[in-house]
């Protein structure tokens, strides 16, 4: 085999594995985003679940008081 040749195929080789790791990379993008999806659609429900339940001031309210300093 030439050197040559054995570059080609080795160059070949190379290429496929590079390939095969894009393929894994953007797996893992697509699982990176459907996870952060998912925290920010339970996080949203926490917050309405959370407001539902909430018995204190506003937090307008509450942000004006400490601007205000009437602690």
């Amino acid at each position: 085999m030439s050197g040559v040749q054995s570059l080609r195929e080795h160059l070949d080789r190379m290429t496929q594995e590079l390939i095969q790791i894009k393929k894994i990379a953007i797996g893992l993008e697509e699982s990176d985003k459907e996870k952060t999806e998912r925290a920010w659609d339970d996080l949203m429900a926490a917050s309405k679940e959370i407001s539902r339940e909430w018995k204190g001031i506003s937090a307008v309210e509450e942000i004006r008081t400490q601007r205000e300093k009437r602690w």
